[in-house]
């Protein structure tokens, strides 16, 4: 399985102008004075090239539907003949998601870049109970306190007070350290800097969801800023427990580090739940995606397991 960084030129530029231009097939053969043939040969030749292989169930031309699918450029009837398929073959999920992923790692398609690749009947289950234990864990909250609210916007404003007391000194934060892995730290503190807190604004709020369409976990990022400066706050819940999260930035060309996270429990209050602040980069701005990842290493060069994926606006 190949990364898209690996692909040959002609064919990562065809993936390009199909996901981020939106360009059909017909459009980019008038462009490049080829036939319409040849640039689906290009596009599919590259899906599979970085998809996995050898997938029982899934022959060639079913893979090729399939890709076509992922690339916008079916029918509306055979787009739901597709999407048939896929609630019907493991095989086609696990191919289409496995591409989806790379492709979305790579920044070539940001969240609303591909289309919804339907859930395993399993997953489907497995959301209607977390919804409706989340509705009970909900309801006993507004019970026992009068803040009530869902757990995850109440983090993420926790988060967001430590961001805007990293702007105003209290607690400091590096850029770009790869050793560091309090690059990405979570705070309690409840100092104050020589700047009051009402004048920081969050810029951004950035909703961080699983690259193949499932429904864990789940995140928000808040870009937050204060005179002329910048931190990104995280929070997550539903992780699976690790001690290597990592904070990543994408763009077109490729990825940027920013930090770990404190280690995610697998027990306890903090069960599953992913907490962080780190400084922005100067460059923030030529960003166009956030990435969570699940790492093995502790000094990894680009994100490897990818379980939660953001879009940057502007």
């Amino acid at each position: 399985m190949a990364r898209f960084d690996d692909l040959p030129a002609d064919q990562k530029a065809v993936l390009q102008l199909v996901l981020r231009q939106g360009r059909t097939y017909a459009e980019i053969a008038t462009l490049l004075k080829i036939s319409d043939a040849a640039v689906q040969n290009r596009a599919l030749t590259a899906l599979d090239a970085i998809g996995p292989s050898g997938l029982d169930g899934l022959d060639d031309e079913r893979q090729d539907e399939v890709g076509d699918y992922l690339l916008g450029q079916q029918s509306a009837s055979e787009r739901a003949a597709t999407r048939d398929f896929l609630e019907a073959s493991q095989s086609g999920r696990d191919w289409a998601r496995a591409v989806a992923a790379e492709l979305r790692s790579a920044g070539v398609a940001g969240e609303d870049g591909l289309p919804e690749i339907p859930a395993d009947a399993g997953e489907v289950d497995e959301a209607f109970d977390a919804l409706h234990a989340r509705r009970a864990a909900r309801a006993e909250q507004q019970r026992s306190s009068r803040l009530g609210g869902v757990l995850l916007i109440v983090a993420a404003v926790i988060v967001v007070v430590g961001a805007i007391l990293l702007l105003t000194g209290v607690i400091g934060g590096g850029d770009d350290n790869r050793n560091d892995r309090a690059a990405a730290t979570t705070t309690t503190s409840t100092g104050t800097g020589s700047n009051p807190a009402s004048t920081a604004t969050v810029e951004q709020q950035i909703n961080l969801n699983p690259p193949n369409g499932g429904r864990t976990p789940l995140g928000v990022a808040n870009i937050v800023a204060q005179n002329g400066r910048r931190a990104i706050a995280v929070v997550g819940q539903d992780l699976t427990p690790s001690n290597h999260y990592v904070l990543w930035l994408t763009n077109g060309s490729g990825t940027k580090f920013l930090g770990f996270f404190q280690a995610v429990t697998a027990s306890g209050t903090d069960k599953g739940k992913l907490q962080g602040i780190v400084a922005a980069p100067t460059d923030l701005s030529s960003y166009t995606g956030m990435i969570i990842s699940r790492e093995s290493s502790s000094s990894p060069r680009t994100p490897t397991n990818v379980v939660l994926t953001g879009r940057i606006r502007g």
